[in-house]
């Protein structure tokens, strides 16, 4: 569906980026303002012939051997298409159970969120803030993130649990370690180790998307059982004809199932390729995060360690994370470069020689504090112990009322959407089965025969005498193509038809191939460009009811709010346009659009429609709009075509005589403004149809202002008896 069309660089448009298009949409524009351009604009911009089906004339549905595909077209059948509305009908319902179940899923999804959130929040705030405030050492490469301190809590419970009876207070263990500290073991400082599966990130980086996705649809296939059609070859299958492997005949639905499963794996090795590159990108930073609060720690240690055991290792801490940077950069430009390999050797080899400096400067520190620690080595086990009962204290609190009504809310919500989510599935696979059963349905009342049927048929009404469409069957099956055949049993081709000929029958196909499409279910855009060619009344009148039917069609379809049928008809025919809007209940609504397409001095220009008075009435109201317009631009000599156009057919109308000059020629001359008597007869002379010259209609206006040549045009038609006609039309038009 297009929600706008996008005028961006195309030259012939001036004043408009895009156009704001609706439901249905009506362009009036005469030929060269620029139709055409905006259909090729159309078609570009959906790319997907599938969900956009354009007519421009019967060139577009001719084959090279100059014959007309076949349109699978539904047959009536009672009994079938009683079963067709009743799955529908149900399948409406279940869809707008599925809907509901979309919202509350959504909905419990993000309670559920909110609840871990706030537990997170939480447990920080009185757990973490608490205990790292009291014991920092203890806490130490715990605060890393809300997440990971959430994480860590949980892993306190496969600790051995210390006796009720053997279990200190917090003060008793403060006050344990002053007295340990003159004579305390130092603590040696943790290597840095990021987390990082070097293995795993250079083979995603060497990868490429189509080496992964090879991999994937080969074990899907495995998986869905699909591998005795693969096999053979997609090439053997066909729609609408039996299985060469099983015998059971493959609809068309269920042949684009199939296509569909492929799509499916592909689309989904796409987006696991995108989630590793994520994953990677993730692990780098979180390496960086953990650098942060290793080098905190790091820090704090130095601090309580006093000189001689500092560990100054700032400036290595910097290239370390310089070198994370770089990688994590490298990492993220693979997601635009998914079927290119990208080497990391040199990234990685940089942070190796930044890892082993890092490591080098604490492996000379830590062996000084080694030594120190040997002085100290009964004071280790006590430490220990005290270390244990912090941990166990931190266990503990986690079983605190307020900490078990957070967890107590996760679970909770964690189950409401794991039911939400269950109930959202069953919907899905029971529409996936109604679905199924529809297609079905539909496949067995389809024929090549029907579309030829109604045309002929709709000929007929037209009295057409003179050829018809038949399709060709070979051994009593069709063979895919239509064919003119005269009045004489002799086929004729479609060339030899004449323009208004041609036109008709493309019309009546493209509007049974819109039929067929609608039929599918799938969301469609129908374009129509000038459909009336060279046609009489009837079958003008004819073309407009049938575009009614599908602005019909599309109302109902569109009714729910979801837009699936879209239409846009172009015309330069105003009696067309006129017509065709005569049907349209509101037509200025938010649902129903209208524009106006004219051409200017600088280009084309579209304007929307806002109601009756701003519309297109008919040709002789369009000249007077034009007129207006001609003098609002100053454009004099377009001006005074248009006057000259106006007053022919003003002539015309009211059976003036050739000696109209002569007529009111004495009024004129009569008249004391000298530059209005020699414009006005200019005009009297130039308004004899067909007895102007070129040199006539190229007048030197230059002398003239426009108020000017207006004012002599409202003397003329003063002079005709058209004065108030002359006000009327103007004033409608503006001031």
């Amino acid at each position: 569906m297009l929600d706008s069309i996008d005028l961006n660089n195309i030259p012939l448009f001036v004043d408009n980026s895009s156009v704001e298009l609706s439901d249905t949409n009506l362009i009036y524009g005469k030929n060269g303002t620029g139709k055409s351009t905006m259909v090729k604009a159309i078609s570009h911009q959906i790319n997907d012939a599938e969900h956009c089906i354009i007519f421009d004339g019967m060139e577009r549905f001719i084959r090279p051997d100059k014959k007309l595909n076949a349109i699978l077209l539904g047959t009536q059948n009672l009994e079938i298409e009683k079963n067709i509305n009743d799955l529908v009908t149900l399948r409406g319902k279940l869809q707008a159970q599925l809907n509901v179940a979309k919202k509350a899923y959504d909905t419990y999804q993000d309670s559920f969120n909110d609840s871990i959130q706030r537990y997170q929040d939480f447990v920080w705030d009185n757990i973490y803030r608490h205990f790292q405030h009291n014991f920092p050492k203890d806490l130490r490469g715990w605060g890393g993130s809300k997440k990971s301190f959430t994480e860590k809590l949980k892993q306190l419970g496969t600790k051995e649990l210390i006796e009720p009876s053997s279990l200190q207070s917090e003060s008793d263990i403060l006050s344990k370690r002053n007295l340990i500290k003159s004579g305390t073991k130092l603590a040696i400082f943790d290597d840095y180790t990021p987390k990082l599966n070097i293995g795993r990130l250079t083979k995603l980086m060497t990868n490429t998307l189509s080496n992964t996705a090879t991999g994937e649809l080969s074990r899907q296939i495995k998986t869905r059982k699909l591998e005795s059609w693969v096999q053979q070859g997609k090439t053997y299958l066909s729609p609408n004809k039996p299985c060469p492997f099983c015998g059971q005949n493959i609809t068309q639905d269920y042949y684009k199932f199939l296509e569909n499963e492929l799509s499916e794996i592909i689309n989904s090795t796409y987006q696991k390729f995108q989630e590793d590159i994520k994953t990677e990108v993730e692990e780098i930073q979180q390496a960086q995060d953990q650098l942060q609060v290793w080098q905190e720690d790091t820090e704090t240690l130095s601090s309580e360690n006093g000189e001689g055991f500092k560990a100054s290792v700032t400036k290595e801490v910097v290239t370390v994370n310089t070198t994370l940077k770089l990688l994590a950069t490298t990492v993220i430009s693979k997601k635009d470069n998914a079927q290119q390999s990208i080497p990391i050797d040199d990234s990685l080899d940089s942070l190796k020689l930044a890892l082993e400096q890092l490591a080098s400067k604490i492996k000379d520190v830590n062996e000084r504090i080694l030594e120190n620690n040997r002085l100290v080595e009964n004071s280790v086990k006590s430490e220990k112990e005290l270390h244990n009962q912090i941990l166990e204290l931190m266990r503990i609190r986690c079983l605190k009322p307020d900490v078990q009504a957070c967890q107590s809310e996760v679970r909770s919500f964690q189950s409401q959407l794991k039911a939400s989510s269950e109930e959202k599935e069953d919907k899905q696979k029971e529409i996936a089965k109604l679905d199924y059963k529809i297609a079905k349905l539909r496949s067995q009342t389809q024929s090549e025969e029907e579309a030829v049927t109604r045309i002929n048929h709709l000929l007929g009404l037209l009295g057409n005498k003179q050829f018809k469409l038949v399709c060709q069957t070979v051994n009593q099956g069709v063979s895919g193509y239509y064919a003119i055949e005269g009045e004489n049993g002799i086929q004729r081709s479609v060339l030899e038809l004449s323009t208004g000929e041609k036109n008709l029958i493309a019309f009546l196909y493209f509007f049974y191939l819109v039929e067929a499409r609608i039929s599918d279910a799938e969301p469609i855009v129908i374009v129509i460009d000038d459909p009336v060619t060279s046609n009489d009344d009837q079958s003008m009148f004819l073309i407009i009811t049938l575009i009614q039917n599908l602005i019909f069609k599309a109302k109902n379809i569109n009714a729910d709010g979801n837009r699936k049928l879209q239409i846009i008809v172009l015309t330069h025919n105003s009696s067309f346009y006129i017509n065709l809007k005569e049907w349209i209940k509101d037509p200025y609504t938010k649902k129903n659009h209208s524009f106006h397409l004219f051409a200017t001095s600088h280009g084309s220009v579209i304007k929307k429609i806002s109601n009756k008075k701003e519309d297109i009435i008919n040709n002789y109201d369009e000249l007077w709009q034009e007129a207006k317009f001609s003098f609002d631009e100053n454009q004099k000599q377009t001006l005074w075509n248009q006057i000259r156009r106006i007053l022919e057919t003003y002539i015309k109308f009211n059976n003036y005589s050739e000696s109209l000059e002569h007529t009111i020629r004495e009024n004129i001359i009569s008249a004391e403004d000298t530059e209005k008597k020699l414009i006005a007869l200019q005009l009297v002379k130039i308004a004899n149809v067909n007895s102007h010259s070129i040199d006539d209609l190229m007048q030197d206006l230059s002398p003239w202002s426009k108020e000017q040549i207006r004012d002599a045009f409202k003397f003329v038609m003063s002079i005709l008896g058209g004065g108030e006609h002359f006000d009327s039309h103007w004033n409608e038009t503006g001031n």
